[in-house]
């Protein structure tokens, strides 16, 4: 963990989910205190007499949503925010990273991705779970010198491939990984390349670890 003692506030209307999540964040090494709220702007109430040092919202909230609560946040303080939430819809994840949120985690997260998420946030860098990168390829995150958009969005059959060429894995040794022939394989990269624009390997590999397609 980044820093020791640290105290988060969390907003989720869902009483058993705000439980769950909190006990989940009280698991973490590190994190001293976690106060939940039933909506967005009791938690910015909050926020005014004491900040923490870091946010956890949820998107669908009453008496303001996760959206609405974050631009707020970020016209006055300068902790990280991370949306934590079940809804998946491209656009509106879109939304709250270009409006300052540091992180993106699915409600079904692990403790490990959760703490990964923390940690990642409060050295200034951003976290997306695995399936919100999925979803959000060709995304240029504000972090990042990102100098292209991807022409179409990757397949999970193409993406399992990339994060395979990514790790060093030959065609042949992916083929026996994902019980597929080398031709296959070959296939899928060819794709990969055509999506990114590239025409070689090494470049495919720099460009998807670059813009944090892949970790």
């Amino acid at each position: 963990m980044t820093s020791n003692n640290l105290t988060i506030y969390l907003a989720d209307d869902h009483e058993i989910v705000a439980r769950a999540i909190a006990g989940l964040l009280l698991s973490v090494k590190g994190i001293k205190e976690v106060q939940s709220f039933s909506n967005g702007k009791d938690l910015f109430s909050a926020c005014q007499k004491s900040a923490p040092d870091l946010v956890i919202l949820d998107l669908e909230m009453p008496e303001w949503s996760g959206l609405v609560t974050l631009k707020k946040i970020k016209e006055q303080f300068f902790f990280p925010v991370i949306m934590l939430s079940m809804n998946d819809e491209k656009t509106l994840i879109e939304e709250t990273i270009k409006e300052g949120a540091k992180g993106y985690l699915h409600k079904n997260c692990s403790v490990t991705e959760l703490q990964m998420a923390i940690e990642t946030v409060l050295r200034g860098d951003i976290f997306l779970s695995e399936e919100t990168k999925k979803i959000l390829v060709g995304l240029k995150l504000p972090s990042g010198n990102i100098n292209f958009t991807l022409t179409e969005v990757l397949t999970d059959k193409e993406y399992e491939v990339l994060k395979l060429v990514c790790d060093g894995l030959t065609s042949k040794e992916i083929g026996e990984k994902l019980f597929l022939s080398p031709r296959t394989v070959e296939s899928r990269k060819n794709n990969l390349m055509q999506k990114f624009n590239v025409q070689t390997t090494g470049k495919l590999i720099s460009l998807a670890i670059k813009n944090k397609i892949v970790s």
